[in-house]
């Protein structure tokens, strides 16, 4: 193997910790300190100057990413700042994204935040709501930025009413993970299509010993519950899921289909399929890295790690996430990841100029394609495909070919649930499903009982805020 090469399998083995996805469904990489990635965040000079003392003028960009994925982000800002004499970006880091939202929603009371932030895709419609923001697609269509390159896909998940309220960042997908070495011992060396072949998978490495369990099925529970449903066009919630108007009730209970997936996996649990290590997000992965589980499901995020820690232990190979079964309609996943806010900081017009070119820097094929190479986080932009350190990152490293296909073949992406609260909501139903799996209640009680209590939550919400 050429060195170049094996130096990016390590740079993706590095940034494992930042991207190890959707833990607490966010996706972000959160808990670290400050000192990790050398950025500030004093609060108390948030307060957006116009220009530094050199004549630059000054923007502020809060972000959520730490560890080595805070470090490539602020390699990209500091290639910036080194390629103009302009604009000053001064990166600050702030925590987890529910930490820079919790602490967005301070300064802003008193127009001292920043002049852009990274919050997470969950995020989304609390931002739409808050507002602090001015729209993106004010200063793309202000400044004529070209973003007919970028992914369509992408760019619908923060898309509502027409507008594209944030630019995409770092975006990840959810992705089935399979021991390649013991599949193709039973003709799915291509891994599973569906739920009913995790289920004949499971069967059928565990009779021939080549494991001693199916599935880490709580590797990423909420995604393997929302994702059938996304796949299916089926909302979540009311009004189109919230992206046709604001969310005032669940859906998900309404009908069939979240008990038929429920039942999916309480099928899986009787049958003595999954893996028995608890419902933690670490331990699951763990039963997979070890080789105790054949399957598991979690962020594309995930794949340095996952080649970091398995090693030569086995062979495994990624494919898209699989859909319900066989006849189910499948229009894809929706995202995870991050995406940048233009903040209404009491500025004014006069750092939209700034913001513009920053903007148009950040989707570039060379920054687009920097930030790949370097985090695994999948490109917003098409072009950065074509970058030659990008094929040889593919190259190297197929599995990034699994996430490619189901960017590109999810034109459901932008129908991910869109209600401000969504975070809270998963705490519900993941707990009902971890309910349901130790016998308590039935999958009809856990949907019913959680859409119940995301009622309450969608209902104080509204009445608190409009």
């Amino acid at each position: 193997m050429k060195k170049n090469a094996m130096a990016l399998i390590l740079t993706a083995c590095m940034v494992s910790a930042a991207l190890a996805g959707c833990a607490s469904s966010t996706d972000s990489a959160g808990g670290s300190s400050q000192a990790e990635t050398g950025q500030t965040g004093d609060q108390e000079s948030q307060a957006a100057q116009s220009e530094s003392a050199d004549g630059k003028v000054n923007l502020v960009f809060w972000t959520g990413l730490s560890g080595q994925a805070g470090e490539v982000i602020q390699q990209v800002v500091d290639n910036y700042n080194g390629s103009q004499d302009a604009v000053y970006v001064d990166l600050q880091y702030q925590g987890s994204y529910q930490e820079s939202l919790n602490k967005l929603k301070t300064s802003m009371r008193t127009q001292a935040g920043p002049d852009l932030v990274q919050i997470y895709e969950a995020g989304t419609r609390t931002m739409i709501d808050s507002g602090f923001i001015i729209p993106m697609q004010q200063i793309i269509n202000e400044y004529g930025i070209d973003i007919s390159g970028l992914e369509e896909n992408m760019l619908n998940y923060y898309t509502v009413d027409g507008q594209l309220y944030s630019m995409p960042l770092n975006t990840s997908v959810p992705v089935c993970y399979y021991n390649k070495t013991a599949l193709s011992q039973i003709g799915y060396e291509n891994g599973p299509e569906t739920w009913e072949d995790i289920a004949d998978i499971s069967q059928k490495v565990m009779d021939q010993g080549l494991t001693t369990s199916g599935i880490a099925l709580c590797s990423n529970l909420i995604w393997c519950f929302e994702q059938p449903m996304v796949q299916q066009h089926y909302p979540m919630v009311d009004n189109e899921n919230g992206r046709a108007g604001r969310a005032t009730k669940t859906t998900f209970a309404d009908g069939t289909l979240a008990v038929e997936i429920a039942q999916t996996f309480k099928d899986l649990v009787d049958n003595g399929y999954v893996a028995d290590v608890g419902f933690t997000i670490d331990a699951n992965k763990a039963a997979f890295w070890s080789g105790e589980a054949a399957i598991m499901i979690d962020s594309s995020g995930s794949i340095g790690a996952t080649i970091e820690t398995v090693g030569d232990a086995f062979e495994f190979g990624v494919c898209p996430f699989p859909a319900l079964t066989a006849d189910a309609p499948n229009g894809g996943v929706t995202l995870g990841g991050g995406s940048v806010y233009i903040c209404d900081n009491g500025a004014g017009d006069v750092k939209n100029d700034a913001i513009a070119d920053f903007m148009k820097y950040l989707i570039s094929p060379d920054t687009q394609g920097y930030i790949f190479v370097n985090t695994g986080y999948f490109p917003v932009t098409t072009a950065a495909l074509e970058q030659e350190d990008v094929k040889e990152t593919l190259e190297t490293i197929p599995y990034y070919q699994a996430v490619i296909d189901t960017v590109h073949n999810s034109p459901n992406m932008g129908f991910g649930p869109l209600y401000a609260s969504l975070v809270d909501a998963r705490e519900i139903y993941s707990g009902y499903l971890e309910q349901m799996m130790l016998g308590e209640v039935t999958p009809e009680e856990c949907v019913q009982k959680s859409a119940e209590e995301i009622d309450i939550l969608i209902e104080e919400y509204n009445s608190t805020n409009f």
